[in-house]
């Protein structure tokens, strides 16, 4: 026999490193989600810059250059409510300041994505709806002013943990 009497195949090792794996690691039944970090970009947005002779410059764009777009503000939104129906059951159903923190770079497109995703996360339901005449609710978004902001340095960014 190649290998002596303690050669294994490759097939032998990695069924007893899966078998071995599946003991250590408890049945999903036995999990529980505790704890949730969301790291993502902000929504669709206009140009930072064009090329002098471009027809369409800053002026030509409803909020200039750099500026989240309304498919953006959607995708946001769109995206609150997906995260609402994925964490069906550990979010509570209302917003509630002590289990979400939000934040963002300071920067107006990271900052209006941040504020669409929570309206499409946290409709507004009951006494929290302040105005029967808006879907919506303020939720806090904290940032660090840009020059202090070593998450800007790296990219545009909005996080929060629930």
């Amino acid at each position: 026999m190649a290998g002596g009497p303690f050669a294994w195949s490759g097939a032998a090792l990695l069924q007893l490193l899966l078998g071995a794996n599946l003991l250590v690691v408890p049945p999903t039944q036995a999990r529980s989600l505790r704890f949730v970090t969301l790291l993502y970009r902000h929504g669709d947005r206009s140009p930072v810059k064009t090329y002098p002779k471009d027809p369409y410059q800053e002026d030509e764009w409803p909020q200039g250059f750099g500026q989240l777009t309304k498919e953006g503000m959607l995708q946001h939104w769109e995206l609150g409510q997906a995260l609402r129906q994925r964490y069906h059951g550990f979010l509570n159903t209302s917003y509630h300041r002590q289990e979400v923190y939000v934040r963002s770079t300071d920067f107006d497109r990271t900052l209006m994505s941040a504020e669409a995703n929570l309206a499409g996360l946290f409709p507004p339901n009951g006494m929290q709806r302040f105005n029967p005449n808006i879907s919506w609710q303020p939720i806090p978004v904290h940032t660090v002013p840009i020059t202090e902001d070593r998450q800007a340095q790296v990219t545009r960014t909005v996080a929060y943990s629930v």
